[in-house]
């Protein structure tokens, strides 16, 4: 007995002293992650003071777990068991749970938006054939919370100002085989019930009616949860037809396409089936003369285009081409001289539409509530705002978040 006490022993230190060494002769060093399409978490600095507030453990802890030996080997390892678990007729269709989608970024504890903030956050993707779709879990709650947000805002602001609330739906309604829609909360009844509880002066618009006729064209990315520029277009004609403002032929642009995009469905999965299909990004660069602007965290102020190839980088995200991703707020002015500042509060879906509202307005200008950390109505008045449009995608309806965040930033 004692001699396997002493041989357990032994051999536990041999492993836990191998696997330490083996770790550190092939500890991953660099900064990107090629298969995520992400940045690595950096190694955080030291002091006595973070070290005692469990603040350096918390950091190291992720860091380590980002760059640990042979990590994306056994990532690879891990997709591949991963694509064994869900529906029976695992060649056809495949379901996995994982964490957060781009909309919920910064909806945690800490930045305001409480218990909220965790609820329904959690992502179900059914990977079907060559394409991923978010399903959709509705939270009537949830739904009535985003309402009432915008109600406020509206009770809140000058009367004369024009407020809208554009609802994106994601791809799962539109799913071609009605077994898998059916695994899904239908997104329109949902957008239905928000729309029914707005305040009448709140003009909601049609996009989900305008897309479905358009189903069978491009209107989504196989392995990213955002529409395509293509879908971000007709709901921007449908808004325009709200303003009554004639839209702008597509075939004015600038086509542009970025190709072997894999997108947030993708770095959540690791779905072999999605990483053999991926995505080109089309875009349409704007011919109209403006200045863009958009402000960091740190305040900082980055001057570009509203649409570049630059800013699609595999670190940051091939979207980003649209804003240059997701920032607290930005400014277009453009050379229209009709009086006409809008201010577009949004998630992510909105990057893609939001260039196309250039020839329409003198000053174009957007908050993105999970970053933004000042006065929504404060801003409204500072910047003399003539429309609001809210612009979310179905997220509002399942989590009270992006509710949760209107309302603190009121």
């Amino acid at each position: 007995m004692k001699f396997r006490n002493t041989f357990n022993t032994l051999f536990f230190l041999l492993v836990l002293f191998g696997f330490g060494i083996v770790n550190l002769a092939f500890f991953q060093s660099g900064s990107v992650s090629s298969l995520e399409q992400r940045n690595l978490v950096r190694r955080p600095a030291f002091s006595l003071d973070r070290f005692i507030s469990g603040e350096f453990p918390r950091e190291f802890d992720d860091y380590f777990s980002d760059h640990f030996a042979f990590r994306t080997l056994m990532a690879k390892a891990g997709a591949y068991l991963m694509e064994f678990k869900g529906l029976p007729d695992k060649n056809e269709a495949t379901i996995l749970q994982q964490g957060g989608d781009n909309t919920s970024q910064n909806l945690k504890p800490g930045n305001g938006t409480g218990a909220a903030a965790n609820t329904g956050q959690a992502v179900q993707y059914l990977i079907f054939k060559d394409r991923a779709y978010t399903l959709f879990k509705y939270s009537e709650p949830s739904a009535e919370r985003y309402a009432d947000a915008l109600n406020r805002f509206k009770s809140a602001v000058d009367p004369e100002i024009r407020v809208y609330s554009l609802l994106a739906p994601t791809s799962a309604d539109f799913i071609e085989e009605e077994k898998y829609r059916e695994l899904s909360y239908s997104q329109k009844a949902a957008f239905d019930h928000i729309n029914e509880s707005l305040n009448p002066e709140i003009k909601p618009i049609d996009a989900y009616g305008m897309l479905a006729r358009h189903i069978d064209e491009e209107l989504y990315f196989r392995t990213d949860h955002h529409w395509t520029a293509l879908g971000a277009y007709y709901a921007y004609v449908k808004l325009m037809d709200a303003l009554g403002e004639e839209p702008v032929p597509l075939n004015s642009y600038l086509k542009g396409e970025i190709k072997e995009f894999l997108g947030s469905a993708y770095k959540a999965t690791l779905s072999f089936r999605l990483r053999a299909h991926p995505d080109t990004i089309i875009y349409y660069e704007p011919a109209e003369k403006y200045t863009y602007t958009r402000y960091s965290t740190a305040g900082k102020e980055i001057e570009g285009g509203a649409v570049d190839p630059e800013y699609a980088k595999a670190s940051g995200g091939l979207y980003s081409v649209f804003l240059g991703g997701d920032f607290p707020w930005g400014e277009i002015q453009t050379e229209h001289k009709n009086g006409r500042k809008i201010l577009v509060v949004k998630d992510s879906y909105a990057n893609a539409l939001i260039p196309f509202l250039i020839p329409h307005f003198e000053n174009i200008y957007y908050i993105d509530p999970r970053f933004f950390s000042g006065s929504l109505t404060g801003f409204v008045k500072e910047h003399d705002i003539s429309e609001v449009l809210f612009l979310n995608n179905s997220t509002v309806a399942r989590s009270q978040g992006i509710a949760e965040l209107i309302n603190k930033r009121m």
